[in-house]
């Protein structure tokens, strides 16, 4: 399934899914519709996301997605090739992360590998992420936050990426405080970096 109201973005998906040998995926203009089609047989297995449509939502959506349909695996097409929004994606729970103009045979690559179900993620090598265990006592969505605060994005700013209201990036960041023991946001960004926490 493809969920995007770019024509040119479908005929890209039809073409990948041609290339790597798999059935013509269904496509939806708007995410509603697609999540509708979710609920419904038939089950599909993969839905390639187009992070420009209008009424997605932001991460939240794509988050609630991966939580609620574990067995299906998540694409989420991003505007740019922007590292620290595909790596907040993949905190969703999404199986890839890629640009929107990557090309069809990228597109069947990426279809190909999460057919056959070996459970990798694909990282450029500058945006290689640190695997360790953190020992904040952080939520998922509070380092997320924090990495977002750590790129200097505003409250705003981090609302919108994550779908979420400004009230709650406000009330998840005076937790970040308390738990890091910080006198403020910036001292929160500054203990997370000299620390290596995002």
């Amino acid at each position: 399934m493809i969920a995007s109201d770019d024509p040119a973005l479908q005929r890209k998906a039809l073409t990948a899914a041609d290339i790597c040998g798999m059935p013509a995926p269904a496509g939806f203009d708007t995410m509603q519709k697609a999540l509708a089609a979710l609920e419904n047989p038939p089950e599909y297995n993969c839905v390639i996301i187009d992070f420009r449509l209008a009424d997605l939502g932001g991460l939240k959506t794509v988050e609630k997605l991966c939580r609620r349909k574990k067995k299906l695996a998540v694409v989420l097409l991003l505007p740019k090739q922007d590292v620290d929004l595909a790596r907040h994606a993949l905190r969703t729970g999404i199986c890839a992360g890629a640009p929107v103009e990557l090309s069809d045979k990228a597109l069947a690559s990426i279809l190909t590998l999460i057919d056959e179900d070996l459970g990798m993620m694909v990282y450029p090598k500058q945006a290689k992420p640190d695997l360790k265990q953190d020992t904040t006592g952080l939520s998922r969505r509070e380092l997320q936050i924090l990495t977002s605060l750590c790129e200097g994005q505003q409250n705003k700013e981090i609302a919108h990426m994550f779908g979420i209201q400004e009230v709650t990036v406000k009330m998840h960041m005076r937790a970040i405080i308390n738990k890091l023991g910080a006198k403020n946001r910036t001292h929160a960004a500054m203990i997370a970096l000299r620390n290596d926490l995002v």
